[in-house]
């Protein structure tokens, strides 16, 4: 599966792509993130990812646009991966860990949704990491009535017409080893069987975890578990691009660099996903669609 992500272009933008993806060989795209936002405002990236509620439509699109965009791609042969952020909402200005006053009072006025309103501090303890908070306010994805939201919501999106879905921050979510049924109760609980699902694991060094995580869906990471075709590798990101802290590390890579180690990746991996820059062409260079080219003949 080769993916394409252009972030952050809206739906509308996407969808003037599509074609030109198409050709370069690449199997779907990734949509932005399409819940509302606590600031609908695309020109700071970070923005997309601190979602008020489980419904449909924001700066970046319409549910409208949506289903259109759906439509135009399946005519095409390109599948629509949705940017799920499950895991938590926008903050109040004060108070980050806190939900903002915007977040929908379905979620906010139940104080059992929430994990509590502490940050992680080791990523490598796993109770901190699956309990605690990432700098938003952490949805308990481990209560019932937030689970069945999250799949309601899933389900609309298929219901457009999406195919799959990239879970951000998979990370923060527990496994049944660790006593939560999250994974495995959303899987047999999505309308269509059988979709492609990845999930965000960064800077996840543990292969039991991360093949843990590869039962229930592809693990989106920076290290490999036992079988390297239960992964989906990068070798840059959005985060990674746009991101101002430590975590920016390629926005001074060149572009020949961007896609002369993707191609490499290519060669050994038979899921990857590559970031379309802002305002850059780098995705239009045919030693990409060449890649993908020889990478279809090679699983031949």
């Amino acid at each position: 599966m080769r993916i394409a992500y252009s972030f952050p272009s809206t739906l509308k933008e996407l969808e003037s792509k599509i074609e030109k993806i198409k050709e370069q060989g690449f199997d779907a795209i990734q949509i932005p993130p399409i819940e509302p936002l606590k600031e609908e405002d695309t020109t700071v990236w970070w923005k997309a990812y601190q979602p008020i509620s489980f419904q449909i439509g924001n700066a970046y699109g319409t549910k409208e646009e949506l289903i259109r965009l759906c439509k135009e791609c399946e005519k095409i042969g390109l599948r629509v991966y949705a940017d799920a952020i499950i895991n938590h909402m926008g903050g109040d200005n004060l108070h980050p860990l806190i939900p903002s006053e915007k977040v929908d009072p379905n979620l906010r006025n139940h104080p059992e949704y929430w994990k509590e309103p502490i940050n992680v501090t080791d990523w490598k303890n796993r109770k901190d990491a699956i309990h605690h908070c990432m700098g938003l306010p952490g949805l308990n994805v481990y209560n019932q009535d937030v689970e069945d939201m999250i799949v309601d919501f899933l389900n609309k999106l298929i219901d457009c017409g999406v195919t799959g879905f990239r879970f951000d921050a998979a990370k923060s979510i527990g496994l049944p080893s660790e006593g939560y049924r999250f994974w495995p109760n959303l899987i047999y609980r999505l309308k269509k069987y059988g979709m492609f699902l990845y999930g965000e694991v960064i800077f996840e060094e543990n292969p039991k975890i991360i093949d843990e995580y590869a039962k229930y869906m592809y693990v989106l990471g920076n290290y490999d578990g036992s079988n390297r075709q239960e992964m989906v590798k990068f070798i840059e990101t959005h985060d990674t691009y746009l991101s101002e802290d430590a975590l920016g590390y390629s926005k001074n890579w060149s572009t020949d660099k961007v896609i002369n180690d993707y191609c490499t990746i290519s060669q050994y991996y038979d899921n990857t996903l590559f970031y379309i820059r802002p305002n850059d062409t780098t995705w239009l260079d045919g030693r990409i669609k060449k890649t993908h080219e020889l990478a279809r003949v090679r699983r031949k």
